[in-house]
């Protein structure tokens, strides 16, 4: 069952080409190979004094990377996709225990869990991409499942487990600790036990804290080369000082009105009717609402920063996934056959549908620019394009010189580069073109030429241009039909 899993997510990081999300190159391989072979892009996250990126998730690929230098089989190619490949290795692991956890949890026709998790586009958009909220979904999948055999069977190791599997959790991604600071305290309160029952449950609460936190300060402090707590610098960065806002600010109500809907489809309709199943269920029996209470805490949360994105919701999807097989068996159980027939042809049409959608025609000239570069032997780039819209060394494997708008957040949108591009895209340039000699290639979105960028690009051939995505907003005005162009310097 797992080369099976493992086969499918490989194909699925393979066969489609778009990149939807910077982080998925920018806080994992590229740092990783910079830790390894020495040059690789540091974004403002990893710089600043305060840092906010720990080294756990893109240790994974550093591991990689060093063992493929020592082999000498560091081949661009295989640095490249090699990544996605070990993340599809690790998210065939979470296809295995989503299906345990469920099956756990009451869900009796493993088919449904299959067939939901393998036709939520979301699902298959993002578990064979080396995103960190990917890598954080798993460990959660991995700990309460652990949780829920030890609140099944009363056995010590799994709440060691999955305590240990939390640990790593947040050290990896500060903002996995939120379902387990319910969780736990939830459990304290409702569990069937005396007074010194709670009370030992209180000690390891606090002992499980205390731990947590001497390692993360300690694994942080000994990769930055400084005393630092990207737990703390997390929560300073996001909450006290607010500046995630800098990347966008949604309303309070969005990931229930947006956001769920968004990455489910079609399949939110047996998601509704699951959790009027569950809640059913629980009300007129003494089963507890646990996983209900879970994921309506994790969104309350997650609603608090100003900055929300869809891919903040995967961690949710075990929970997720879970009561849209509820209401596909709750469906079963009245008889409704028809109706689930409709349901599914709805959810599987509609969700395969947008993945191929997403994949054909929204960022998808990313992966092809880069190794268009790196056929052509490039020495120097200049991207004028949006900040980290690409992959950056650990895809084309090279130290030459690249630059790129500088986008890192402040309290002045018109300072940033990016900003200046698009508001004067010849100025930019040609202020960028007179401080060095000028780059071998560079690479322009299409919607940014005009008569004077032409003229200063007069000593340039254009080689390519490529498709990249039918819909873009930037600070000016929404763009669409957008083309990355690649043009060489004449030899």
């Amino acid at each position: 069952m797992y080369i099976f899993f493992f086969a499918l997510r490989v194909l699925l990081a393979i066969i489609p080409q778009a990149l939807p999300y910077a982080d998925e190159m920018w806080q994992g391989p590229e740092i990783a190979h910079n830790d390894v072979f020495g040059y690789g892009w540091l974004t403002w996250e990893w710089t600043r004094d305060q840092p906010l990126r720990g080294p756990i998730y893109h240790s994974l690929f550093s591991l990689l990377y060093w063992i493929l230098s020592k082999l000498n089989l560091d081949h661009p190619q295989i640095i490249a996709y090699g990544p996605r490949i070990l993340q599809c290795a690790i998210s065939a692991i979470y296809d295995i225990y989503l299906i345990k956890l469920l099956t756990l949890e009451g869900i009796r026709n493993k088919l449904y869990i299959i067939l939901v998790n393998y036709t939520l586009w979301f699902s298959l958009n993002c578990f064979s991409k080396t995103l960190i909220n990917t890598f954080e979904t798993i460990l959660f999948t991995l700990a309460l499942y652990n949780w829920v055999q030890y609140l099944q069977t009363n056995h010590n190791k799994n709440n060691l487990l999955c305590r240990l599997l939390v640990i790593v959790n947040v050290m990896a991604r500060q903002s996995s600790i939120i379902p387990w600071i319910f969780i736990w305290p939830y459990h304290l309160i409702t569990a069937k036990t005396n007074l010194k029952g709670r009370f030992q449950i209180l000690v390891i609460n606090g002992i499980t804290l205390l731990l947590l936190i001497i390692l993360s300060i300690s694994v942080d402090s000994l990769y930055h080369g400084k005393l630092t707590s990207t737990f703390y610098n997390f929560l300073e960065f996001n909450l006290l000082s607010g500046m995630s806002s800098f990347y966008g600010v949604h309303d309070r109500l969005w990931f229930i009105t947006q956001g769920l809907p968004y990455v489910q489809l079609g399949w939110v309709i047996s998601f509704i009717i699951g959790i009027y199943s569950y809640i059913n269920k629980g009300i007129f029996s003494a089963q507890p609402l646990r996983l209900i209470y879970y994921m309506i805490f994790t969104i309350l949360m997650l609603s608090l920063s100003a900055h929300k994105e869809d891919r903040f919701l995967l961690p949710l999807f075990p929970i997720i996934i879970y009561f849209i097989c509820l209401g596909l068996e709750y469906l079963d159980k009245i008889k409704w056959k028809k109706i689930k027939k409709i349901i599914i042809l709805l959810a599987v049409i509609s969700n395969i549908s947008f993945f191929v959608l997403m994949n054909t025609y929204q960022d998808v000239g990313a992966l092809k620019t880069m190794s268009i570069l790196r056929q052509r032997n490039a020495t120097e780039v200049q991207f004028f394009t949006q900040c980290h819209r690409t992959p950056f060394y650990s895809f084309i494997h090279k130290n030459i010189s690249m630059t790129f708008p500088d986008c890192s957040p402040t309290n002045d949108v018109t300072s940033l580069e990016t900003y200046q591009l698009h508001q004067d895209s010849a100025k930019y340039i040609q202020q960028k073109l007179q401080q060095s000699k000028l780059p071998s290639h560079i690479v322009i979105y299409n919607y940014l030429m005009n008569d004077n960028v032409k003229k200063l690009l007069d000593k340039y051939d254009q080689i390519e241009s490529i498709y990249h995505q039918y819909y873009t907003d930037t600070y000016f005005e929404d763009q669409k039909n957008i083309y990355i162009n690649i043009y060489e310097l004449h030899q």
